[in-house]
């Protein structure tokens, strides 16, 4: 824990996403803010961009030392792979868990200060939304990381785990059967995730807010644990 502290102060890079993630969020939050039907999922929308700044935060974290070749030292330092995995996970989801909760607070506090439909903050739907955004935002930096262990090439996980976030979306609209689209929007990690964001008539989502984001965890989950099995292996 303390090398990779250690590490992460001497580094400019992750300080930078960090500031990028809040700046993106929360800009392009207050940008979306509308009065419309859910004005609170319009207050939220800058986090649409934020998820790329968490993820690329997440990969470059580890993959990134594959491309620099500093990752020859952490191992010199740290033999034993899985440590270090989870060392990396811990100072990262704390740092995008702070990022977040400041971008998404500043996000709400626009939209209630722009839009006169705005219900109160400590509602239930704005505290779930927040707080849902807050956990997305941190589980989508921990699928990055996920999905660096696994192919240990920065360029390509960035692509991996952008595609997965971005792609799916984009590609759901394009299929003719209504079951199909429901289907990948349900295994989607940012189309479920994003569901938790909601509070207008969430019933008529393909699936719940919670579950959503739940799959979410488990796309970050289950990459965290299959990049750490091929670590041990490596």
């Amino acid at each position: 824990m303390r090398a990779e502290l250690t590490k992460l102060r001497t580094r400019r890079g992750p300080l930078l996403l960090l500031i990028l993630l809040v700046a993106v969020t929360a800009a392009g939050s207050a940008m979306a803010v509308v009065d419309g039907p859910d004005p609170v999922h319009a207050s939220l929308q800058g986090v649409l961009i934020g998820q790329a700044v968490a993820a690329l935060a997440g990969v470059q974290l580890l993959a990134g030392e594959y491309s620099t070749g500093l990752i020859q030292t952490t191992w010199l330092a740290v033999p034993r792979r899985l440590p270090v995995l989870f060392a990396k996970s811990a100072w990262l989801l704390l740092g995008v868990s702070g990022a977040a909760l400041l971008a998404v607070g500043a996000s709400v506090l626009a939209g209630r200060l722009i839009s006169s439909s705005y219900p109160a903050l400590t509602s239930t739907t704005v505290l779930r939304a927040a707080a849902g955004s807050v956990l997305y935002l941190s589980l989508t930096a921990l699928f990055g990381l996920g999905v660096g262990a696994l192919l240990r090439n920065a360029p390509f996980a960035a692509g991996a785990t952008l595609s997965a976030l971005y792609v799916i979306p984009a590609i759901i609209p394009f299929f003719p059967d209504r079951d199909w689209q429901e289907a990948l929007y349900r295994i989607g990690p940012s189309t479920a995730g994003l569901s938790i964001q909601t509070t207008a008539d969430p019933a008529s989502l393909p699936i719940g807010p919670w579950a959503g984001l739940a799959v979410t965890a488990a796309w970050a989950l289950g990459t965290l644990a299959s990049g750490g099995w091929l670590l041990r292996r490596r």
